[in-house]
């Protein structure tokens, strides 16, 4: 006899034309590219950003340095770069690690509630191509589960 969590997955996977896991794998593939892309975006305007402006300038007065200027006098703080990438994979990591652990407990609860048919209705599901269609109207007509 098939087991009951074999026979929901297969009556889900034939009524959604795609598993239940690929539904939610999907969900949690599209929200960490947007982590990605907002990391990314984060990243990029912090290394548009001028240094000074970022509190490089301060932290320099603040360790008695001098930071070097280019040819036109703009003060180089080449630090910055290097602790905003660092600062970047940092959240990175800890947002995908939040993802993931959230995304786990989403998971766990909709395959348990959601993405579910209780063991007693699930031999009484019809999908629609398995109804009997009268060949002059086209209509499903009346069947007796046996």
């Amino acid at each position: 006899m098939v087991d009951s969590k074999h026979m929901t997955t297969s009556l889900l996977t034939e009524h959604f034309r795609y598993t239940p896991i690929t539904l939610l794998d999907d969900i949690i593939n599209t929200v960490n590219e947007l982590i990605y892309r907002a990391v990314n975006a984060v990243e990029e305007g912090l290394l548009s950003a001028p240094p000074a402006v970022l509190g490089f300038q301060q932290k320099a007065r603040d360790e008695n340095r001098i930071p070097e200027a280019d040819s036109d006098g703009t003060e180089l703080y080449p630090e910055s770069k290097t602790e905003i990438e660092e600062g970047a994979h940092q959240l990175e990591t800890l947002l995908e690690a939040t993802v993931d652990r959230n995304f786990d407990k989403l998971e766990i609860w909709a395959l348990r509630n959601v993405l579910t048919v209780p063991d007693e209705l699930a031999p009484w599901v019809r999908l629609e191509h398995y109804q009997v269609r009268h060949a002059k109207h086209g209509r499903p007509s009346k069947t007796t589960n046996e």
